[in-house]
């Protein structure tokens, strides 16, 4: 095993994308993913011999989990997809880092809550809405039952810039309010949207503690969907006049959401000296850098 090596599955999403980019914590990250672009090691986590040779073969200290099905409508779609994904290649994901003597961070989210009583701490019952919530939270059992290092991190409405990533809500909203496209968006949908690149570097700075087991990590601000995109209006000069309020069931969407599902940050705060920045400075930060 290499101390100072990370191996991040899911390399090619937002997430991993940050963690390869700010990784200064002497940690040295291996990037893989499923379509093994440049660079990247080929896993595919359905698959146990691809998954059980690329960990063999880079013998990390901790595999940093950040690959998901992440469209929450999709996983209702289509549970058994996303059950294979997220509980599936998890367990295949523990069984190799038993095999090699590593320890696992599986990335969660507040959707295992069922936001009803918001933000949550690591302590509250999980009852998710839907099916991305439901099988993410069973990815997690997976993790804190295994015989390997295990560390569950929850965060919640991930936002910032990677020139090749898909959009994330933010970035989406600012790209259609710049070309003057009106835009509907949910007034009841509460969540503490979290700066990706605080994000890595406090799961970098966490593979250098003991811990183990369920924390939170999301952005300082409790915010609705509607205050996010009014926010962005003012930082960034848009017409306010184009975004219009409605309500998260009027969108009539496959999988319930979690109405206020933010989450507290008293845990992480004892474990790492990262202070997330305030919605509205990251804005500022994201304005120097969106095309």
């Amino acid at each position: 095993m290499f101390d100072n090596r990370l191996l991040i599955i899911g390399a090619s999403g937002f997430l991993g994308h940050a963690l390869c980019d700010v990784s200064g914590y002497d940690w040295v990250c291996v990037p893989a993913s499923r379509n093994g672009q440049e660079d990247h090691r080929v896993v595919d986590l359905t698959k146990l011999d691809q998954v059980l040779a690329v960990v063999e073969d880079v013998k990390p200290r901790w595999v940093i989990n950040t690959a998901a099905m992440t469209s929450v409508d999709g996983c209702e779609r289509d549970p058994d997809l996303a059950r294979a994904v997220h509980v599936g290649g998890t367990r295949n994901l523990v069984q190799a880092c038993e095999q090699t003597d590593c320890g696992l961070v599986n990335l969660s989210t507040n959707y295992v809550f069922d936001g009803t009583e918001g933000p949550y701490s690591e302590q509250d019952s999980a009852q998710p809405a839907n099916v991305y919530g439901q099988t993410k939270l069973e990815s997690e059992a997976v993790v804190l039952n295994a015989n390997c290092p295990g560390i569950v991190v929850r965060t919640a409405v991930l936002y910032g810039f990677r020139p090749h990533c898909r959009p994330n809500f933010v970035t989406w909203a600012i790209s259609a309010l710049a070309q003057g496209e009106a835009m509907r968006v949910v007034t009841d949908e509460w969540a503490n949207p979290t700066w990706v690149d605080e994000l890595a570097q406090f799961i970098l700075s966490l593979c250098h503690t003991k811990f183990q087991g369920v924390v939170h990590f999301a952005g300082a601000d409790f915010l609705t969907r509607f205050e996010m995109v009014r926010q962005i209006c003012t930082v960034f000069g848009f017409d306010t006049g184009l975004v219009s309020p409605m309500t998260s069931a009027a969108f009539e969407q496959p999988a319930k959401r979690p109405l206020r599902a933010g989450l507290k940050m008293d845990l992480a705060k004892t474990l790492c000296d990262i202070t997330p920045a305030s919605f509205d400075d990251n804005l500022k930060r994201l304005k120097d850098v969106v095309p």
